[in-house]
């Protein structure tokens, strides 16, 4: 029973040792109904027995979401899916899904991945992190 208590959807899956990660994790916690959103760290191993389906090596590379369904999203996907569990964002968020705001959601998901890997490159720290993941 605490397991299901742990894990109640939707859920977003992100890494919590990537500052990049945080950072987005924390923009989403200022948001008007974030406390609906279950927040779980990549690096809790029990998410994944509590998900099956949930690729741990796809969950170090994208951010994933997890729908009150269990479907799984992952990258720009994830963010568009999440927008509609945010009142304030939810408002908009059927922009994301023409195909305009799908190439907009992606390309800026696809920004924020080479941004991401650009910190790897210049961070000792993230670097010999992220280094360890991929062992």
């Amino acid at each position: 029973m605490e397991f299901q208590k742990k894990y109640w959807l939707p859920i977003l899956v992100y890494d919590s040792e990537c500052t990049m990660c945080l950072r987005f994790k924390q923009g989403i916690d200022r948001l008007e109904g974030n406390e609906k959103i279950n927040k779980i760290s990549i690096h809790d191993q029990e998410i994944y027995q509590a998900f099956p389906d949930l690729d741990p090596e796809k969950c170090k590379i994208a951010i994933h979401f997890i729908d009150q369904d269990r479907n799984i999203y992952m990258a720009g996907e994830a963010v568009t899916k999440l927008a509609h569990y945010l009142p304030g964002v939810a408002k908009f968020a059927w922009l994301a899904e023409t195909g305009v705001g799908k190439k907009a959601v992606d390309y800026f998901y696809d920004m924020a991945r080479k941004y991401r890997e650009s910190l790897l490159n210049r961070c000792p720290k993230c670097k010999n992190h992220h280094q360890d993941l991929e062992s």
